[in-house]
């Protein structure tokens, strides 16, 4: 019988996974576990994996057996056992009503005779200080057959009470090698694997995404959209008009990820993907810094639900890059 790839981590996490099978094996499994690093590289599949791991009847060293009846139970979404609390539909904030049902899960027995129960939260940053304070209660006073795995993009935004009572897993920016085999399996062309890899930083859920929605083509229009600013074909107010209708988070990192590419071409004179930036070259690697982390931590804040005006985002976004534009040219 064929494994599901729901109940098995990707290829790229075996280290991962090695490391929490020792933990495992060792009876040192602790009661919240965070799984921390970039998004959309794989951390929410991992997770699942390892609750099936966990709450399988008969797993074997690497995974999960496929076949027991707490197996079929996770595959089709209903084992008792298990929780996922993420933002309900439409929102961008995990509720507190979501985190206080949690405090009712973890009090109730297993539903399998000396088995556990998994909580899987994501991502983990998506709470504000009342939900996060209402978590933080339920990880002080943990219960023995409960284990909570916490799934976050941005460690750092997490309440450090929180990063205390969990054992840390970080996760980066996979093996090029591994990531190209299973993209090329979606894609079929190695060099349009590349360019996708290129474009998502990397991050091959993100890249695989990009292919299925013809993103390449977005983003092209984002370029083209910044190029006419440059030119002045369009004023800041025209462009962040232009992208209102967008998803913001799809601007946000589009914007983060040219400028981190324009970075990496400044400091250490590797090629840049969208060669339409090559014009902005002179703008000072710090300025490109700054821009950077104001717009990562823009992302963060829409990402976590944090209630902005996107018109007037956008706007001083392409002011202030025009403006530095413009300074570095008279320089």
């Amino acid at each position: 019988m064929m494994m599901s790839e729901a109940l098995v981590a990707y290829s790229w996490q075996m280290s991962q996974w090695q490391d929490m099978q020792r933990l495992i094996d060792s009876g040192r499994l602790p009661h919240a576990l965070l799984l921390a690093g970039p998004e959309s590289i794989g951390k929410l599949r991992f997770a699942k994996a390892l609750a099936a791991y966990l709450l399988c009847e008969s797993p074997s060293q690497f995974a999960a057996c496929g076949q027991c009846r707490s197996c079929h139970f996770q595959l089709d979404g209903s084992n008792p056992d298990y929780r996922e609390i993420s933002p309900d539909e439409g929102k961008r904030q995990i509720g507190i009503d979501q985190v206080r049902s949690l405090q009712r899960f973890s009090a109730q027995r297993a539903h399998r005779d000396g088995g556990r129960k998994l909580v899987v939260i994501y991502p983990a940053e998506a709470m504000n200080i009342f939900t996060a304070n209402a978590l933080l209660k339920t990880l002080e006073e943990p219960t023995s057959n409960t284990v909570l795995i916490l799934i976050s993009h941005s460690s750092s935004q997490l309440l450090a009470t929180i990063r205390s009572r969990c054992v840390q897993f970080r996760f980066g920016i996979p093996d090029a090698g591994l990531v190209e085999s299973w993209l090329k399996d979606y894609v079929g062309d190695q060099n349009l694997v590349k360019t996708l890899l290129a474009e998502s930083g990397g991050r091959p859920l993100a890249a695989k995404k990009i292919f299925e929605e013809d993103g390449l083509a977005l983003l092209q229009s984002f370029d083209s959209a910044l190029s006419a600013l440059f030119t002045g074909q369009k004023t800041p107010l025209n462009l962040a008009d232009e992208l209102l209708d967008k998803d913001i988070l799809q601007v946000l990192d589009w914007w983060c990820t040219r400028l981190m590419d324009l970075s990496r071409h400044q400091l250490a004179a590797q090629s840049m993907v969208a060669k339409s930036w090559l014009e902005f070259t002179s703008v000072p690697p710090r300025f490109v810094m700054d821009t950077l982390q104001r717009g990562l931590e823009l992302r963060s804040s829409f990402g976590r639900g944090v209630a902005l005006n996107k018109r007037l985002v956008l706007e001083a976004l392409f002011i202030e890059w025009m403006a530095l534009c413009r300074r570095s040219a008279a320089r």
